[in-house]
């Protein structure tokens, strides 16, 4: 029993970063980002999930509407200060699940404790396919006055569910380890500067 606990937990603390989100940033070290005060959506119809999933589109806007607002930006169309896109994309994966059920004996138990010169028992293994799709979001902040990309965020690994509170929480978990990771890096420079 305890080496089959034992094999759980080894699989689930192996498997679990496998399926972990991953955050990358990057950015323009020359952009000054404390100036920015407006912001203005520009849209990508091609990586935007706006024609499938009108509501899953909202939510990434929401989303990351809710941390530039937090960081004291806020939207104007007419004369922002950088522009605000996002993509995603998404891929099949297949897990394969293999369990194994069974009992054995040992050589040398027996019956009246007669040994026998080998061991014996019975033993199956059952395997199960599943599918899921992984996505990516990107996002990425472009300069107006340069019209050059200034900070690009990316959130690999989500899994996509037909869920909405899951997806809801699993885009916000996304966007802020981005910010968080920003902040991380910002006063990191700071430090040393």
């Amino acid at each position: 029993m305890k080496s089959l606990t034992w094999m759980v937990a080894s699989l689930l603390l192996t498997a679990g970063p496998a399926f972990a989100q991953k955050i990358y940033i990057d950015y323009d070290p020359g952009f000054d980002a404390s100036g920015v005060k407006t912001f203005a959506w520009s849209e990508t119809s091609e990586t935007s999930v706006a024609s499938q999933d009108p509501l899953l589109h909202s939510r990434i806007l929401n989303g990351i509407e809710y941390y530039l607002t937090l960081g004291g930006a806020h939207e104007d169309e007419s004369d922002p200060d950088v522009y605000v896109t996002y993509h995603t994309s998404s891929k099949k994966e297949i897990v394969v699940d293999t369990s194994h059920y069974g009992y054995g004996y040992p050589s040398r138990w027996g019956y009246y404790g007669r040994a026998y010169p080998y061991g014996g028992g019975y033993g199956s293994s059952t395997s199960t396919v599943h599918t899921y799709n992984k996505g990516t979001l990107i996002v990425d902040i472009w300069d107006t006055a340069s019209d050059k990309l200034v900070w690009r965020g990316i959130a690999a690994n989500i899994t996509v569910t037909d869920n909405p509170t899951k997806m809801d929480k699993r885009i916000d978990k996304a966007l802020k380890k981005m910010v968080d990771k920003w902040r991380k890096i910002k006063a990191e420079n700071a430090e040393a500067g």
